[in-house]
């Protein structure tokens, strides 16, 4: 790598917020899920690599890292979240700046009352609530008002933030709802533009939508979500990936190769990676058009630049392309 010169930007941005995937299973399977969340996925992460991770994340930046905790559904072991944050604050480590939930298991208010004292008590900075119409096909809606007083009681409302609040003020169960009316419903959502078209949510979302050719999609480079953005997240394995580019593999830490020995790797060799390297560089429509060069054939039009690039990478994946780029593999299954 060449030695950047003192007034050349950096091409890789020191992660400085990150998520500490705990485990992927989730008791929802949401149409929104990038991440392909569900109950049959499991991997959880020990409450030691929690730890390792939190302390390595921090240590690869020379400006901290905010750490939160998610999933899946990170209060489906409510022993292993609690100990997670105990520990992390009698380390020293640096303060948790989230807990991200969709209160499935909200629905007794003093056992909410309880857990989040406990967390308060922990160090835990700020309770995020999932609450659209995609999590209320799973987890009826009183279950998040039940949780968001609570946490306003407890924590104050500053400290709460339901994503989304109109959702929890206006919503309502949708599990009961027909198909096709619940299809419209999730349609002129997502038309909003608040979900990330990749994972479950390019196959359950994306078929409402208008669509672009690729060829309207291109000049459109990811340089900033991928290299720019600070904000990355690990998983149980070690996993790194950008913060919303879910199955984009940066580097796996563990072992002999912290955080920070992954980081520099990223620094060093980002625009020669046949993935990252591309999508920095030209956006999904570049990684697309060699794709094509290989025997892609894409679809007639995209949503999004996001489902783009998620058709191109299942593409990649399924024929074993993409080297270490791309995973956990089940994730494009």
């Amino acid at each position: 790598m060449s030695p950047r010169r003192r007034d050349e930007p950096m091409a890789v941005k020191h992660w400085s917020f990150a998520g500490l995937i705990l485990t992927y299973w989730c008791g929802a399977e949401c149409a929104s899920c990038y991440l392909r969340c569900s109950p049959r996925r499991g991997g959880w992460m020990s409450v030691e690599k929690a730890l390792e991770l939190w302390e390595h994340l921090a240590a690869a930046s020379p400006h901290g890292c905010r750490i939160h905790l998610t999933g899946g559904e990170p209060f489906g072991d409510w022993p292993r979240l609690i100990e997670v944050c105990r520990r992390a604050a009698a380390a020293g480590l640096r303060p948790l700046e989230k807990v991200e939930t969709n209160a499935f298991w909200a629905a007794d208010r003093a056992e909410a009352v309880d857990r989040l004292r406990a967390l308060d008590a922990a160090g835990m900075g700020r309770l995020v609530i999932s609450a659209d119409p995609y999590h209320q096909q799973y987890v009826p809606i009183e279950r998040c008002r039940l949780l968001a007083g609570a946490a306003e009681e407890v924590l104050g409302a500053a400290r709460v933030r339901v994503r989304w609040r109109d959702w929890l003020t206006e919503g309502f169960d949708t599990g009961g709802m027909g198909d096709a009316e619940r299809a419209a419903l999730f349609a002129r959502y997502a038309a909003g533009c608040r979900d990330r078209l990749t994972g479950r949510a390019a196959d359950a979302l994306a078929p409402g939508l208008s669509r672009k050719r690729p060829a309207e999609l291109a000049d459109s480079p990811c340089r900033e979500a991928l290299l720019r953005s600070r904000h990355v997240h690990a998983d149980a394995d070690g996993l790194l990936c950008p913060g919303t580019c879910a199955g984009i593999v940066l580097g796996v830490a563990g072992g002999a190769e912290s955080v920070a020995d992954v980081w520099r790797r990223l620094e060093g060799d980002w625009f020669s990676r046949p993935v990252v390297g591309a999508l920095a560089a030209q956006g999904p429509a570049g990684l697309a058009a060699e794709a094509q060069a290989a025997g892609l054939v894409p679809r007639d039009g995209y949503a999004s630049k996001c489902h783009l690039c998620w058709d191109v990478r299942r593409w990649m994946s399924r024929r074993g392309a993409g080297g270490g780029e791309l995973g956990p593999a089940w994730m494009y299954e």
